[in-house]
Parts: C-alpha cells; structure tokens; sequence
C-alpha cells in the first residue's frame, strides 16, 4: 500500500507523517517535500541537469540547507 504524508507536494513518500522542507523551485514557489521525494527530485535535477545549458541549470540544494517547513 502506497503512503502519502499529506504535508507533502510529492508521490514519493515511504511514510505517512515525517519532517517537510521548502524547496524553491523558482522565484518565490516552492515545493514542500519529505526526505523521500527531495531525494527523488534532486535525483531527477541532476539527470535533467546533463541535459541543459549551465545557465539554465536546476539548482541542487542540500537537504540540511533547506528550512523545515511547519507541519499543519
């Protein structure tokens, strides 16, 4: 059975309730994302990364480097 943390933006969560940060994905957005899903995103940003110009790169922020985000 597939788990969701419901403070989570992401489809890769492998528990139901757990720490989020902040993301930035762009301007002032943001994805709120459990250890999981960062992992998986920042897996997808450094294959997508191969494939872009420098200047066009996504960022690859630590996961200690982002803030916590309050829990609801």
């Amino acid at each position: 059975m597939k788990k969701q943390n419901p403070n989570c933006d992401g489809g890769y969560c492998t528990r139901e309730a757990g720490e989020v940060r902040r993301l930035p994905t762009g301007g002032s957005s943001a994805a709120i994302l459990c250890r999981s899903c960062y992992e998986y995103e920042i897996a997808f940003r450094r294959e997508r990364n191969k494939e872009l110009a420098k200047a066009g790169a996504f960022d690859l922020p630590a996961w200690d480097s982002l803030k916590v985000y309050p829990e609801e």
